[in-house]
């Protein structure tokens, strides 16, 4: 009984919290918020004594700071309009990645206005994982080539093109699985490694890890996949940052920031950190449904580009049918001045303007999740979770998902060779669901917590 009511309260809220949405982030006390999203995280890093000492570091605003040449920031001013061009794009290939491509840039400054003679630009693509193109998991070859080759053609000395994934089973398998191999072949472009040494990089309280190399990038073009996220609601502009930090130590800032709310204020915080100066959204074929690993792929047939990231995701969230205000990342990154998520402050352009507002893809549960407060997110967690479960017939035994695990609760059957869950000590991260190349960890409902507060009570029954 007490497991029943339970449920339909907690329910209820939800349903309620639907028809008449909070918006958390913004009406929360500083001190409310500090408690969960201001605790510091020091990472271990393979680097000099002499650097990682917030002494011996350049703070530039809140821009990049690594070593003595930091990269370039864009300013984003607080006020004024945003320009989002958005072209369409029926297929992926090169003539028609070409063409849309040559009019969204057109419509933000033209190559040129970014790329200068003898620059090294960084192409950061979302690699999320060793996943083909067809899954719509990653940012797509044909685009980053396109993107390349007109780098070069605006007189760039060094383009690098790369991402670091949370886990991979090697990068010349994430690069050949990816196409990303295909993509640079004969462009002169170079596949950029991270597993190198690590520098640090301040933000906020917490130190990321970024390739030594970083300090050379002078430009930063992210191509992000637009996808729908389980925890942050949308994967595009905002998010794809965070994949120049590098993968291994990204699971323990799960740990830290477990819901959807404080992990998207420390998202926000890395984008700050480390903002790039072109955003060019892969959104030919989008992924819906609960992302951003094993999704379904859906045709959206657009490509989106804007100097502002935050404009960019507010009106990709018209293919989720969902107002910007709703997702908390952009919501938390506008109010801090990163960019602009007001309708009227921005101006929608291009051939695929029009098709935007027909697509409807289907949101994640991070949809009803990011509109729940704090306090109660907590609350529920302790009686309904959401949890992964190996499934041993598609399982490869590659053991990604006992290694990336940040607490070390998924270890290897020595009986069966297959990977085991310890529910006692998951912390619903899915590192595992998301990093697992093979879709061999599900999600699923679990009811443990509500089963055992209702064995208890009817063993107290059955003693009296």
């Amino acid at each position: 009984m007490l497991s029943f009511v339970l449920t339909i309260g907690i329910w209820t809220t939800y349903l309620a919290l639907q028809r008449h949405p909070v918006v958390p982030a913004v009406e929360m006390k500083a001190s409310c918020i500090d408690q969960f999203v201001r605790r510091p995280v020091l990472l271990q890093l393979e680097q000099d004594p002499s650097v990682g000492r917030k002494s011996c570091m350049k703070e530039t605003g809140t821009g990049p700071a690594v070593g003595a040449n930091p990269t370039p920031l864009l300013v984003v001013p607080k006020t004024g309009r945003r320009r989002v061009a958005v072209a369409g794009c029926s297929s992926y290939s090169a003539a028609d990645v070409e063409a849309a491509l040559t009019e969204v840039l057109e419509a933000v400054g033209g190559m040129s206005d970014f790329v200068k003679a003898g620059q090294t630009i960084l192409v950061k693509p979302n690699l999320f994982g060793a996943h083909p193109p067809e899954h719509a998991a990653t940012t797509h070859p044909q685009l980053v080539r396109q993107v390349v080759i007109l780098c070069f053609k605006a007189g760039a000395g060094r383009v690098w093109v790369g991402d670091s994934p949370v886990s991979m089973r090697s990068e010349a398998q994430l690069w050949s699985r990816t196409g990303m191999e295909s993509a640079v072949a004969g462009t002169g472009a170079e596949l950029k490694s991270w597993q190198v040494k690590q520098t640090p990089l301040i933000c906020g309280d917490d130190v990321l890890a970024v390739p030594e190399w970083y300090s050379q990038v002078d430009v930063v073009i992210s191509l992000p996949k637009l996808k729908t996220h389980s925890l942050t609601t949308i994967t595009c502009g905002l998010k794809n940052v965070y994949g120049m930090v590098s993968g291994t130590a990204k699971s323990q800032f799960h740990v830290k920031y477990p819901s959807p709310l404080a992990m998207s204020a420390f998202l926000v915080r890395v984008f700050a950190r480390l903002q790039p100066q072109l955003t060019i959204a892969d959104a030919v074929m989008a992924m819906e449904g609960n992302g951003p690993a094993h999704g379904r792929p859906s045709k959206v047939g657009l490509l989106l580009a804007s100097r502002d990231p935050v404009a960019l995701d507010a009106v990709a969230c018209t293919a989720l049918r969902i107002p910007p205000a709703m997702v908390p990342m952009i919501r938390l990154a506008a109010a801090d001045g990163l960019g602009v998520m007001d309708e009227s402050a921005i101006d929608c352009v291009g051939s695929g303007a029009s098709r935007l507002k027909s697509v409807s893809l289907k949101p994640s549960v991070a949809k009803y999740l990011g509109r729940v407060p704090e306090p109660l997110f907590r609350l529920s967690t302790r009686f309904l979770r959401l949890r992964p479960k190996i499934k041993n017939r598609l399982c490869a035994k590659c053991g990604i998902c006992t290694g990336i695990c940040p607490k070390k609760a998924i270890r290897k059957d020595e009986r069966t060779g297959y990977p085991r869950i310890d529910q006692a000590g998951c912390i619903d991260c899915f590192c595992c669901v998301e990093s697992c190349p093979d879709g061999a960890i599900a999600v699923q409902l679990y009811l443990g917590n509500l089963l055992c507060i209702a064995q208890q009570k009817q063993r107290k029954v059955v003693g009296r």
